[in-house]
Protein backbone atom coordinates (compact mmCIF):
# COMPACT_ATOMS: atom_id res chain seq x y z
CA UNK A 1 0.00 0.00 0.00
CA UNK A 2 2.58 2.48 0.73
CA UNK A 3 4.27 1.46 -2.60
CA UNK A 4 0.99 2.43 -4.52
CA UNK A 5 0.92 5.71 -2.56
CA UNK A 6 5.08 6.58 -3.22
CA UNK A 7 4.04 5.80 -6.57
CA UNK A 8 1.09 8.18 -7.01
CA UNK A 9 2.98 11.20 -5.96
CA UNK A 10 5.79 10.85 -8.37
CA UNK A 11 3.23 10.62 -11.22
CA UNK A 12 1.31 13.65 -9.75
CA UNK A 13 4.54 15.63 -9.61
CA UNK A 14 5.85 14.00 -13.19
CA UNK A 15 2.81 14.61 -15.38
CA UNK A 16 2.20 17.72 -17.74
CA UNK A 17 4.64 20.28 -19.14
CA UNK A 18 6.26 23.05 -17.39
CA UNK A 19 5.21 26.78 -19.42
CA UNK A 20 8.79 26.81 -20.40
CA UNK A 21 8.99 23.28 -21.91
CA UNK A 22 5.45 24.73 -23.96
CA UNK A 23 6.96 28.03 -25.18
CA UNK A 24 10.57 26.50 -25.95
CA UNK A 25 8.42 23.95 -28.40
CA UNK A 26 6.29 26.62 -29.56
CA UNK A 27 9.60 28.58 -30.48
CA UNK A 28 10.83 25.52 -32.29
CA UNK A 29 7.72 24.29 -34.92
CA UNK A 30 7.85 28.21 -35.06
CA UNK A 31 11.40 28.52 -36.72
CA UNK A 32 11.00 25.03 -38.72
CA UNK A 33 7.72 26.58 -40.10
CA UNK A 34 9.41 30.00 -40.95
CA UNK A 35 12.10 27.98 -42.55
CA UNK A 36 10.31 25.89 -44.48
CA UNK A 37 7.90 28.52 -45.85
CA UNK A 38 10.64 30.70 -46.97
CA UNK A 39 12.35 27.35 -48.87
CA UNK A 40 9.50 27.42 -50.90
CA UNK A 41 8.97 30.22 -51.50
CA UNK A 42 12.02 30.48 -53.26
CA UNK A 43 11.65 27.42 -54.60
CA UNK A 44 8.53 28.76 -56.01
CA UNK A 45 10.29 32.08 -57.28
CA UNK A 46 12.93 30.07 -59.36
CA UNK A 47 10.14 27.95 -60.75
CA UNK A 48 8.18 31.05 -61.93
CA UNK A 49 11.58 32.61 -63.51
CA UNK A 50 11.76 29.07 -64.75
CA UNK A 51 8.84 29.34 -66.39
CA UNK A 52 8.82 32.69 -68.00
CA UNK A 53 11.73 32.08 -69.52
CA UNK A 54 11.04 28.88 -71.41
CA UNK A 55 7.76 30.46 -72.38
CA UNK A 56 9.60 33.47 -73.81
CA UNK A 57 11.63 30.60 -75.58
CA UNK A 58 8.36 28.68 -76.86
CA UNK A 59 7.34 32.63 -78.54
CA UNK A 60 9.94 32.65 -80.19
CA UNK A 61 10.43 29.31 -81.75
CA UNK A 62 7.03 29.26 -82.44
CA UNK A 63 6.97 32.67 -84.35
CA UNK A 64 10.40 31.13 -86.53
CA UNK A 65 8.81 27.81 -87.10
CA UNK A 66 5.73 29.42 -88.42
CA UNK A 67 7.67 32.10 -90.80
CA UNK A 68 10.00 29.30 -91.88
CA UNK A 69 6.86 26.83 -92.79
CA UNK A 70 5.17 29.59 -95.05
CA UNK A 71 8.37 31.38 -96.26
CA UNK A 72 9.06 27.32 -97.48
CA UNK A 73 6.12 28.16 -99.86
CA UNK A 74 7.27 30.98 -101.43
CA UNK A 75 6.84 31.90 -104.89
CA UNK A 76 4.76 28.47 -105.42
CA UNK A 77 2.80 28.88 -108.82
CA UNK A 78 2.71 32.35 -109.12
CA UNK A 79 4.09 32.95 -112.35
CA UNK A 80 6.28 36.35 -113.08
CA UNK A 81 4.81 37.78 -109.35
CA UNK A 82 7.72 38.33 -106.95
CA UNK A 83 7.61 35.23 -104.15
CA UNK A 84 7.98 37.98 -101.44
CA UNK A 85 8.53 41.50 -100.07
CA UNK A 86 10.06 42.82 -96.91
CA UNK A 87 9.66 46.18 -95.52
CA UNK A 88 11.05 47.03 -92.59
CA UNK A 89 9.34 44.38 -89.85
CA UNK A 90 6.64 43.13 -92.37
CA UNK A 91 6.98 40.22 -94.43
CA UNK A 92 4.53 39.49 -97.28
CA UNK A 93 4.77 36.11 -99.24
CA UNK A 94 3.00 34.81 -102.57
CA UNK A 95 1.77 31.87 -103.29
CA UNK A 96 -1.11 29.94 -105.29
CA UNK A 97 -2.45 27.13 -103.76
CA UNK A 98 -6.17 27.39 -103.72
CA UNK A 99 -6.16 28.27 -107.08
CA UNK A 100 -5.78 31.66 -106.75
CA UNK A 101 -2.57 34.07 -105.16
CA UNK A 102 -2.53 33.42 -101.54
CA UNK A 103 -1.05 36.34 -99.30
CA UNK A 104 0.44 35.90 -96.41
CA UNK A 105 1.45 39.30 -94.23
CA UNK A 106 3.53 38.94 -91.18
CA UNK A 107 4.04 42.76 -89.08
CA UNK A 108 4.40 43.65 -86.17
CA UNK A 109 1.79 45.90 -83.98
CA UNK A 110 2.73 47.97 -80.97
CA UNK A 111 1.69 47.68 -77.69
CA UNK A 112 -0.79 50.66 -76.30
CA UNK A 113 0.11 52.30 -73.00
CA UNK A 114 -1.83 50.80 -71.34
CA UNK A 115 -0.31 47.53 -71.94
CA UNK A 116 2.69 49.21 -71.55
CA UNK A 117 1.07 50.19 -67.95
CA UNK A 118 0.86 46.76 -67.05
CA UNK A 119 4.31 46.60 -66.96
CA UNK A 120 6.05 48.18 -64.16
CA UNK A 121 9.67 48.94 -64.60
CA UNK A 122 9.87 47.88 -68.14
CA UNK A 123 13.03 49.81 -69.35
CA UNK A 124 11.94 53.23 -71.45
CA UNK A 125 13.21 53.38 -74.69
CA UNK A 126 12.05 49.73 -75.39
CA UNK A 127 9.26 48.85 -77.38
CA UNK A 128 7.36 45.63 -77.38
CA UNK A 129 4.82 44.82 -80.09
CA UNK A 130 2.24 41.34 -81.06
CA UNK A 131 3.52 39.50 -84.25
CA UNK A 132 0.64 39.79 -86.40
CA UNK A 133 -0.50 37.11 -89.18
CA UNK A 134 -3.50 38.21 -92.41
CA UNK A 135 -3.80 35.82 -94.38
CA UNK A 136 -5.23 37.55 -97.57
CA UNK A 137 -8.23 39.93 -96.96
CA UNK A 138 -9.34 38.21 -93.43
CA UNK A 139 -8.75 39.81 -90.10
CA UNK A 140 -5.21 39.51 -89.03
CA UNK A 141 -4.84 37.18 -85.87
CA UNK A 142 -2.18 38.12 -83.19
CA UNK A 143 0.24 35.11 -83.27
CA UNK A 144 2.47 35.91 -80.63
CA UNK A 145 3.46 38.78 -78.15
CA UNK A 146 5.77 40.70 -76.32
CA UNK A 147 8.72 40.65 -79.43
CA UNK A 148 11.36 43.56 -79.11
CA UNK A 149 12.56 42.81 -82.66
CA UNK A 150 11.92 41.20 -85.50
CA UNK A 151 14.16 41.33 -88.56
CA UNK A 152 14.81 39.39 -91.89
CA UNK A 153 18.11 39.44 -94.12
CA UNK A 154 18.24 38.26 -98.06
CA UNK A 155 20.98 36.07 -97.86
CA UNK A 156 20.65 35.40 -101.68
CA UNK A 157 17.91 34.66 -104.16
CA UNK A 158 16.54 31.26 -102.35
CA UNK A 159 18.12 32.36 -99.01
CA UNK A 160 16.62 34.23 -95.69
CA UNK A 161 17.45 34.32 -92.20
CA UNK A 162 15.25 35.71 -89.78
CA UNK A 163 15.80 36.54 -86.09
CA UNK A 164 13.32 37.57 -83.08
CA UNK A 165 13.79 38.92 -79.56
CA UNK A 166 11.35 38.98 -77.47
CA UNK A 167 11.04 39.58 -73.30
CA UNK A 168 9.60 37.88 -69.94
CA UNK A 169 6.23 39.17 -68.70
CA UNK A 170 7.54 39.15 -65.27
CA UNK A 171 10.09 41.00 -63.51
CA UNK A 172 13.34 39.13 -62.64
CA UNK A 173 14.65 40.68 -59.04
CA UNK A 174 18.10 38.94 -59.38
CA UNK A 175 18.65 40.27 -62.87
CA UNK A 176 19.88 44.04 -63.47
CA UNK A 177 19.79 44.96 -67.04
CA UNK A 178 16.45 46.05 -68.83
CA UNK A 179 14.81 46.67 -65.35
CA UNK A 180 14.93 43.16 -64.76
CA UNK A 181 12.85 41.97 -67.60
CA UNK A 182 14.78 38.83 -69.54
CA UNK A 183 14.95 38.59 -72.79
CA UNK A 184 15.61 35.66 -75.43
CA UNK A 185 16.98 35.89 -79.33
CA UNK A 186 17.01 33.46 -82.04
CA UNK A 187 17.54 32.80 -85.46
CA UNK A 188 17.47 31.07 -88.60
CA UNK A 189 18.00 30.75 -92.03
CA UNK A 190 15.06 29.72 -94.71
CA UNK A 191 15.75 27.97 -97.96
CA UNK A 192 13.25 28.90 -100.27
CA UNK A 193 12.73 25.75 -102.34
CA UNK A 194 10.12 27.68 -104.75
CA UNK A 195 12.54 30.48 -105.58
CA UNK A 196 16.37 30.60 -107.45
Amino acid sequence: MMTNIKLSKRLKQKSGFTILEVLISALMVGIITTAAFQFYVSIHTQSEKQYEQSEVQAVCRASIFDIKKTLRMAGFRVGGHAPYEISNDTLSIYMNTTGTMDTIRYYLEEFTDWEYGQLPGFPSGKQLFRLMKQTNSDPPAIFSEYISSMTYTVVDASNITISVTAYVTKVDETYSPDGGYRSFSIGDRINLRNVG
